[in-house]
């Protein structure tokens, strides 16, 4: 029988550390500096304490020394996930940020984000559900710290992107949440503009870290251990304009093999520097956020044609987000 940890990684420690002497607030009585030096207490207490239950990443415990980040809270997953105790293990992601939830999805880790109504023992009591029918592993008696079985509790969903509480908060196989429909009565209204101006951010985001980490891979997978003779540097990457222009120079020694030129020519658009606007900005309005998700969705659909089933669904999860996003508008 295997055991289950949290495990905070070195990042998020370090993270907290830079946290605590903030001098913002989240409301009037709950200031980031406290909430961090909070967590820290509680990370150092049940550190030194040596609870099973929780652990801290060792040094040894990484794949990618160079990671920075969230890249690198994502390695630590990914550690865990594929490498520890001869891989094949069972990875929860906690998290809030969507971005980091993204590039979790594409490497087919789960990911639980808050929602209001969850409490810890629903979370725990839907991670044991999941590994007891994912997994083959037997937790049917298993029992949260204070003793009470999880058989009992409330249902809640884990999709492989997300969870969620009954009734639900978030509509099954989304990235996050999609807000309620706004009063579009009024085209020009705060609210309206408001969730379009938030919309727009949100995919613009999350569009950056998938095609930055589709180029990442096809550039690799073409090149292999080659790819700083043909110009390519990882580490420079970092924006979308850096992907346009990338996707551009690469052209067709890289990404021949993933398009069919007469439906759809990345290159050739890009090349156009008009037409490279549309696509490396956040869009201003409904029609160019329409048309920037075509492009990128085709972009990534063609790079992801020759990844795993579970990537393609995980991407497929992703773009119908977006388009549930743009039909509330």
């Amino acid at each position: 029988m295997g055991a289950y940890q949290i495990v905070i990684p070195k990042q998020v420690v370090h993270e907290l550390d830079g946290l605590k002497d903030a001098d913002r607030s989240i409301d009037s009585r709950h200031s980031i500096s406290r909430l961090a030096r909070s967590a820290i207490d509680w990370c150092y207490l049940h550190f030194h304490e040596s609870m099973p239950t929780v652990t801290g990443q060792r040094l040894h415990e990484r794949i990618d020394k160079n990671a920075l980040k969230d890249n690198a809270i994502l390695d630590c997953c990914l550690y865990f996930q594929n490498v520890e105790n001869g891989g094949n293990n069972m990875v929860v992601l906690l998290s809030n940020d969507k971005n980091l939830c993204v590039k979790a999805l594409v490497n087919n880790v789960l990911t639980i984000s808050y929602r209001p109504g969850m409490t810890a023992d629903l979370i725990a009591g839907n991670v044991v559900s999941e590994l007891n029918n994912n997994y083959n592993t037997s937790f049917s008696n298993q029992m949260s710290p204070d003793g009470r079985s999880y058989n009992n509790e409330p249902s809640v969903v884990m999709n492989n992107d997300d969870m969620e509480v009954e009734p639900a908060y978030i509509p099954e196989n989304t990235v996050g949440p999609v807000p309620s429909r706004q009063d579009t009565s009024t085209p020009n209204s705060t609210a309206s503009r408001c969730f379009f101006h938030e919309t727009s951010q949100e995919i613009f985001s999350q569009v950056t870290t998938l095609a930055l980490e589709a180029i990442k891979y096809a550039v690799e997978s073409i090149f292999e251990d080659d790819t700083d003779m043909v110009g390519y540097d990882d580490s420079k990457m970092k924006t979308l304009l850096d992907a346009a222009r990338c996707i551009v120079k690469m052209g067709l020694s890289t990404f021949a093999e993933f398009f069919d030129k007469r439906r759809f020519n990345p290159m050739r658009i890009l090349q156009d520097r008009e037409q490279m606007q549309i696509y490396v900005h956040v869009p201003k309005d409904v029609s160019s956020l329409k048309t920037f998700v075509t492009f990128w969705t085709d972009f990534l659909e063609g790079i992801y044609s020759n990844r795993g089933q579970s990537q393609k669904a995980a991407l497929s999860q992703i773009i119908n987000h977006w388009q549930g996003l743009i039909n509330q508008m």
